[in-house]
């Protein structure tokens, strides 16, 4: 079989210390798959004698030139170390060439002489770099782009922004089919004749051969196939195109030994124990002092969560804020489907022991740091991770989510957990009927306090801060909230456990199957990042530019920053579960400034022309309220500063009564004494709570499309942006942001 060959020469160079096969060694692979190969002749170095080497090659090889190349499993990258020799087919020429490489190179594993295939390397797909690696977050990687001496500074100059320096990648495990992971690759449509002017080189079914062959071997040698070698790593590039077949000219391969690692997740009874708790526990309150666990247990209570299914562990006092305290566990009259831990990182081990032995706790929240992200806690960590392993052979459906948990807010369940006290932020506690239903899942817990701070009317179904995900992760909860009734899920997220980035494709294709969108920041892009993260959560970040292709393939939203990541949040949590039916948007405003802004952020978007029935309605109020003499109707419209509000309420209703109009971007300057924009005051004459056009065409009852309100003023109009926001518009503080946010709002949602 050729599993077995294939792994004799990996037992050989395993016996020589070797971690890297020289070029023959992959030749030979190559050759064992039955790829196709340029005639090829190989001498080992041992007993090497030039003369004979030179006739061999001399009868064998018959092409006009000859490429002669040193074989080291030591240097990879034979080119740059001058390894390589391109030749006439002279004996003497060959005979001295080999002798000068056995004087130059020490470490030579032997010498390979190959047939020179005639092509134009220069020429856009005559040569492909075609490779393959494992990644501990997404199993098996296979990737493809441009090939040769030049494919780093052209994948560099066309792909500055991600950085990838291939044109198309996939995961092997994950695949829908060849032919899918092919037609991403620009490079290869020059391969297949499909750019003007350019030629067929080779039928798909060449490089299908190949990328298959790929596929095999990654699949049969992991670390969990219970192979006894796993592929770090296989390259060839070039693989050049020559008459109608592509043929690997180099090949790279290092490999290991296989780990035989696994990771082992929670159950969904887990997760359905922590996300729809029946009964709630806390241990750490202090009956002296508000602490954290003390917050919780109040913020719990406050919530809405029944007292009489909230346990407080403690043995010093019958009752602590009207909850009853227990002295253990075992005097618990129920199971614990949530369990908040906060105390001493010193004391988690022996809570997480009383919890195991008690056989009464599913889900554990730790709140308690300091296991594993903190240098010198390594041994906390390693305790808890026995004990997690030790709980769920008495309880299958135990689990941990944490440690460093800020903890979780569950409005259906009425369950708030967050140990940030009330007067520091409003929690995001109840409904907002605007708001389509959103699930909000953080490595970082500050990260979610910070997001829906800033944006106090949002209040997702699910609010989770994961931590440092020691049992439970991110993807985790991922999965099993895309069984629930959820229209959106927002994901922040700094690093995968083993194998947990493949899961997290199959967790995003399957909320997209069901019209779930999803939106991702990730976290820890950089050297540096992923240094930070390390510190911080003590999980892997990952090669980025990777990461998000494979993201964005499986149908995920990938956010840029913050910023992007709020301001999409907001858009998706009021107009995710809304059809978008075309890319047209009615842009209007009363300055100038802001109509040419809205129109210079136009990219994919169009001001379509409006119809004849639109546009006469929208004379007839320019006329009524005397504007007809300084406004025009178009799109973008510039109403200026002497437009009312209930002008605007006429013409924006005219505008998204239409069926061809399907958004509206308005931006206001508020500073307009035309406007009611301020709140009734015996001071000025506004009143924008009875008069604004806001409350008028108020989107709570209107046929809804996206509608996007702007207010490029300062603090003095926050009132006015929370009146907006109260009555379901999406508030931005920019124009231009709010267009290339809709944007991208309008492209994820028509192309998915």
């Amino acid at each position: 079989m050729s599993i077995d060959k294939i792994s004799q020469i990996f037992e050989k160079a395993a016996l020589e210390n070797r971690k890297a096969l020289n070029e023959y060694e992959v030749y030979e692979i190559f050759s064992i798959l039955g790829l196709p190969l340029p005639e090829y002749l190989y001498q080992s170095a041992n007993g090497f004698r030039a003369e004979e080497f030179a006739s061999l090659v001399f009868e064998k090889i018959k092409t006009e030139k000859i490429v002669l190349k040193i074989v080291s499993h030591k240097t990879l990258h034979k080119t740059e170390t001058g390894g390589v020799k391109i030749l006439f087919r002279d004996k003497s020429a060959i005979e001295k060439a080999t002798r000068e490489f056995i004087s130059s190179f020490d470490s030579l594993d032997g010498l390979l002489a190959c047939a020179f295939l005639e092509h134009s390397p220069f020429a856009l797909g005559e040569e492909l770099l075609l490779g393959a690696r494992k990644d501990d977050a997404f199993g098996p990687i296979l990737t493809i782009g441009p090939g040769g001496t030049n494919s780093e500074g052209l994948a560099k100059a066309l792909n500055r922004e991600s950085g990838i320096k291939v044109d198309a990648i996939e995961n092997i495990f994950n695949r829908k089919s060849h032919e899918d992971f092919l037609s991403a690759s620009w490079i290869l449509n020059y391969c297949f004749g499909k750019v003007r002017g350019s030629k067929k080189i080779v039928d798909i079914g060449e490089l299908i051969r190949w990328t298959e062959a790929f596929s095999y071997l990654m699949k049969n040698f992991n670390d969990y196939c219970g192979s006894k070698w796993a592929i770090d790593e296989i390259e060839v590039n070039p693989l050049c195109a020559y008459k109608g077949r592509f043929y690997a000219l180099d090949g790279v391969l290092r490999f290991s030994k296989a780990s035989g690692k696994k990771r082992i997740p929670p159950t969904m009874n887990a997760l359905t124990s922590i996300i729809k708790p029946k009964t709630v526990g806390v241990v750490g309150v202090s009956e002296k002092k508000m602490n954290m666990a003390r917050i919780i247990l109040n913020n719990v209570a406050k919530a809405g969560f029944p007292k009489e299914k909230i346990y407080v562990i403690k043995d010093s006092v019958e009752e602590i804020d009207g909850i009853k305290c227990y002295k253990n566990l075992a005097q618990v009259p129920e199971k614990i489907d949530l369990y908040v831990v906060a105390v001493p990182s010193e004391q988690v081990p022996q809570v997480l022991l009383d919890a195991s032995e008690s056989a009464k706790v599913n889900g554990v929240v730790l709140i308690s740091g300091g296991m594993g992200e903190k240098s010198g806690s390594e041994n906390i960590a390693e305790k808890v991770n026995s004990l997690i392993f030790s709980a769920r052979e008495k309880n299958p459906d135990f689990a941990l989510s944490g440690g460093n948990s800020l903890g979780i807010v569950l409005n259906e369940s009425k369950v708030n957990t967050l140990f940030i006290p009330e007067y520091k932020m409003e929690h995001p506690l109840g409904s907002n009927i605007h708001m389509s239903p959103t699930a909000f899942v953080s490595q970082s817990g500050a990260f979610v306090i910070s997001a829906l701070s800033k944006m106090t009317k949002l209040k997702p179904l699910y609010s989770i801060t994961v931590g440092n995900q020691q049992d439970v992760t991110v993807v985790d909860y991922a999965s099993r909230l895309v069984s629930e009734n959820i229209k959106n899920l927002l994901i922040y997220i700094e690093g995968f456990k083993y194998l947990d980035g493949l899961n997290f494709l199959r967790v995003i294709e399957k909320a997209r199957a069901s019209g779930i969108n999803v939106l991702v920041y990730k976290a820890g892009r950089t050297s540096v990042g992923q240094k930070a993260v390390m510190g911080h959560t003590a999980s892997i970040a990952g090669d980025y530019p990777v990461t998000r292709a494979l993201m964005e393939k499986a149908g995920a939203l990938v956010c840029e920053d913050f910023d992007e990541f709020c301001d999409l949040t907001f858009l998706f949590s009021y107009f995710g579960d809304l059809k978008i039916k075309n890319r047209n948007v009615f842009f209007i405003s009363n300055a100038g400034f802001e109509s040419a802004g809205m129109a210079d952020s136009i990219s994919k978007s169009n001001a379509v022309v409006l119809n004849k029935d639109v546009e006469e309605k929208m004379r007839k109020t320019l006329k009524n309220h005397k504007l007809d003499s300084i406004v025009d109707v178009k799109n973008p419209m510039d109403v200026t500063p002497m437009c009312s509000d209930a002008a605007l309420e006429e013409l924006i209703s005219a505008a998204l009564s239409c069926d061809d109009i399907g958004s509206a971007v308005i931006s206001m300057v508020p500073l307009t004494a035309a406007m009611h924009t301020l709140p009734k005051s015996d001071k000025w004459p506004d009143d924008m709570e009875n008069k604004s056009f806001l409350k008028k065409l108020s989107l709570i009852n209107y046929p809804k499309k996206p509608v996007i309100f702007c207010v490029a003023s300062g603090d003095l109009y926050n009132s006015y942006c929370d009146l907006a926001i109260a009555e379901g518009f999406v508030v931005f503080r920019s124009s231009d942001r709010a267009v290339r946010m809709l944007e991208k709002f309008m492209d994820y949602s028509i192309s998915h």
